[in-house]
């Protein structure tokens, strides 16, 4: 009777059985490949990284190399033929002795591992200890350990393997070797899973690829893990459909379709897209994950224009990605990141998911009422604020809104346009100017701390920059950035410096003084007063319409108690 093999997963069938086979670890390796072939072999290892990129696997390979029979002296691969490496390699080595510490949490486990400490090796040259997610060990268990640990006997080795390296103490990794595994990259892990499609001969389009290395997240096991189920679900060619359904992915085209309609403030196509796709089987939740990834990736088209090129990235993705990229600033694209952001965040623990999605897409479109988020936001606060400004976008009813464009998306604004938004602000030219809107405003406190105490940094339109220390009010900044933007009808930024560079108005104006009583001192009629009163001084110079104003109010204050 024929034995029938038993099926391996791809992440078992393919796990490295030599340091030339580890992905993405070129660093780890030479320096392991090193200090093998130097012997110069630390007592413990400390492998970190997030899961799948080869903690387990290094350790065992490590394990292998130090223990082999045959190894040559030059080189620190393991043979892989002699009894050493086969045992190690099905896990029935007697002096390789492998200790999940997420089941053997205790004081216990890790006094059976001390008194095993002391027996010298059977068969290998080194009796060694792999600790796999160390961190789950208790307290005690890690203060159990540390003096073994300090001075191991000669013939002992620990390799310890962690996802939350912060959790082990201090005083564990101070007696440590540290080695951390880096995520895969997705260049580079796509090459793999080709490699291997290849050998297994599966048909596979390189879109499904990415849609899977885009999944994995740098985790070559879960990389693999998807490549199997997608073999298994799929018994022809596997395309980017096939794995979209699987995952439970909406499909990227009609991401980047909906986050278009979204930017053109196309309610009722942004709507449609959105439910087309719920019903196709996509996860609201994995909708708006999709959204905010295709954000991020046109920001990074927008950084970084040579991702163009970038052959591992679809070429549908790419295309969307720079049309997106050339017609967007970055402070739009910052903009609405956040705000489906914080919605994604929302969704984590909402109720009624799908209602939420489409709120959360309306909130987008709506939040703004204008050409770009500088104008759009500028507006919306001064809606918050009660002034009368045109609403006709945001109360024209969602059927026929083909006017609100959210960035207008399609084409430029017209310049009658921009000089109707740029009217419905007051325009600030300087900082004097600033300060006399809180002295118009009879914000007394506010203007007289604003006059003496602070100095000005830097003044451009829509943000300042000031010197605050002796300001003591932790409100101050955030006070006076709201009362001008309600009065200016812009957004302003006040911000701290610790520069001294600058001035207060206060002293400004007292040098200014200065100046003009030494130009006063060269008047005529002026230098006659002074010859004729020698121990006169000019004190101040003031206008004689100011004068006139002080008379005036003084006389109807007399005329009033009279």
């Amino acid at each position: 009777m024929e034995k029938i093999s038993e099926y391996k997963v791809l992440a078992r069938k393919y796990r490295p059985k030599k340091f030339k086979d580890l992905v993405g670890q070129n660093i780890l390796v030479k320096i392991l490949s090193s200090a093998i072939t130097n012997d110069r072999l630390a007592h413990a290892y400390v492998l970190t990284g997030v899961r799948g990129v080869g903690k387990t696997t290094t350790a065992r390979l490590i394990a292998m190399s130090i223990n082999c029979q045959k190894r040559d002296k030059n080189s620190a691969e393991p043979c892989g033929v002699c009894d050493t490496c086969k045992s190690t390699g099905l896990d029935s080595n007697l002096d390789v002795i492998e200790m999940d510490a997420a089941s053997n949490t205790g004081v216990d486990d890790v006094r059976e591992i001390i008194d095993n400490v002391k027996y010298k090796p059977l068969i290998s040259k080194y009796k060694i200890f792999i600790i796999d997610e160390v961190h789950m060990l208790s307290k005690s268990a890690f203060n159990a350990l540390l003096k073994t640990l300090e001075e191991p006997p000669e013939h002992v080795k620990f390799i310890f393997a962690t996802t939350e390296v912060k959790k082990i103490p201090i005083t564990v990794l101070s007696r440590c070797q540290r080695f951390d595994l880096l995520r895969i990259e997705n260049k580079i892990l796509t090459e793999h899973l080709l490699d291997i499609s290849h050998k297994e001969k599966i048909d596979i389009d390189l879109n499904a690829i990415s849609l899977i290395v885009r999944a994995a997240d740098g985790s070559i096991r879960d990389g693999l893990s998807l490549l199997d189920q997608a073999i298994t679900n799929q018994n022809t060619k596997i395309d980017s459909n096939a794995v979209s359904q699987m995952l439970g992915l909406a499909e990227r085209e009609k991401i980047f379709d909906l986050l278009e309609k979204i930017l053109e403030g196309d309610s009722k196509g942004s709507l449609n897209i959105y439910k087309s796709l719920y019903d196709l089987g996509a996860d609201v939740v994995m909708i708006f994950d999709e959204l905010i990834n295709v954000l991020h990736f046109v920001t990074q088209i927008k950084i970084a224009p040579s991702l163009k090129d970038d052959s591992y990235i679809p070429e549908i993705e790419r295309t969307r990605g720079i049309d997106m990229s050339s017609r967007l600033s970055l402070n739009n694209l910052n903009i609405i990141w956040q705000i489906l952001f914080r919605g994604y965040q929302e969704l984590q623990t909402g109720f009624h998911l799908y209602q939420h999605g489409e709120m959360l897409i309306l909130r987008v479109i709506y939040l703004f009422d204008g050409s770009n988020p500088d104008d759009l936001l500028r507006k919306y606060e001064q809606k918050d604020q009660n002034i009368n400004i045109d609403t006709k976008n945001i109360t024209k009813p969602i059927e026929n809104n083909n006017e609100n464009k959210l960035l207008n998306f399609k084409k430029g604004l017209s310049n009658e346009n921009k000089n109707k938004i740029n009217n419905n602000y007051l325009e600030v030219i300087n900082f004097r100017q600033f300060v006399e809107l809180f002295f118009k405003n009879r914000e007394g406190i506010l203007h007289t701390k604003l006059y003496n105490e602070v100095k000005l940094i830097s003044f451009k339109q829509g943000e300042v920059v000031l010197n605050t220390e002796r300001i003591h009010d932790k409100s101050f900044n955030r006070s006076v950035a709201k009362l001008i933007s309600t009065w200016t009808g812009r957004i302003w930024q006040v911000q701290s410096s610790s520069s001294n560079l600058g001035k207060s108005l206060y002293e400004e104006d007292i040098l200014n003084q200065q100046k003009e009583i030494e130009l006063m001192k060269n008047n005529i009629e002026v230098k006659k007063i002074l010859n004729e009163f020698p121990e006169s001084k000019i004190h101040s110079i003031t206008e004689l319409a100011e004068v006139n104003t002080d008379e005036e109010v003084l006389n109807s204050n007399i005329k009033k108690e009279k």
